[in-house]
């Protein structure tokens, strides 16, 4: 693995250019930060944030089509929101800004659930792309769904998203299918479902709900409880 220094993330950058902080094997920050193709070239533990947009009355849970460009599992049916923790900032400020970039859902932070996080490791594009994750999961919970055409898509990220049962989802990845970035079926992310199933059983104990509301800038949230 090609050996690095601490650095700070250089004034002059490309906004395109993205840095993050290198983990240890337990995911404390070593002080190293070095750019995301560098980080997945050299198979750097680093931080992820996975957000799910949950649907009380229906216990569907939303997807993303992953656009076509992108560098990993492109055209395929994946997280609600996801990315990385860049350089310096906070899991839960990233979900929080996830989910408006790649959604244009306006959440309030104190809206976005922490559920659970577990390490994941895989690689991807004939092993050139090495992904060490500490993945730390969301639940964004609305009362109703709302409707497709009004959310706002990142292009460069999102070709499409799409409404699907809990237990459909469940089946999918069972399955492996391979229309689906599916993950290790016995790893804790399972652990997901396990949630999900209880919340569609008493729908009137979610630990954060929200109500949905379509603004000017895209999807606001007008309360939760």
């Amino acid at each position: 693995m090609t050996a690095a220094v601490p650095l700070a993330v250089p004034a002059t950058t490309s906004s395109a250019t993205e840095y993050f902080d290198v983990l240890n094997e337990i995911g404390a920050k070593t002080g190293i930060v070095k750019a995301r193709n560098h980080v997945h070239r050299d198979g750097d533990w680093h931080r992820a944030v996975h957000v799910w947009v949950y649907v009380q009355s229906t216990g569907h849970v939303l997807i993303q089509k992953r656009a076509a460009c992108k560098e990993s599992w492109p055209n395929l049916w994946d997280i609600s929101a996801a990315g990385h923790v860049t350089a310096g900032d906070q899991s839960l400020v990233t979900a929080q800004r996830e989910t408006h970039e790649e959604l244009g859902i306006e959440a309030p932070m104190e809206a976005i659930e922490p559920l659970f996080s577990m390490q994941a490791a895989f690689n991807s594009n004939d092993e050139s792309f090495v992904n060490n994750e500490f993945i730390d999961v969301y639940l964004l919970t609305l009362k109703e769904e709302i409707p497709v055409q009004q959310f706002i898509l990142q292009q460069e990220e999102v070709a499409a998203v799409r409404y699907i049962p809990t237990a459909q989802l469940e089946q999918c990845w069972r399955n492996n299918d391979d229309s689906f970035v599916v993950p290790d079926c016995e790893s804790e992310y399972m652990e997901l479902f396990q949630i999900l199933y209880k919340r569609d059983k008493d729908k009137d104990h979610s630990a954060k709900v929200v109500l949905g509301q379509v603004g000017s800038t895209g999807v606001e949230f007008v309360c939760w409880q």
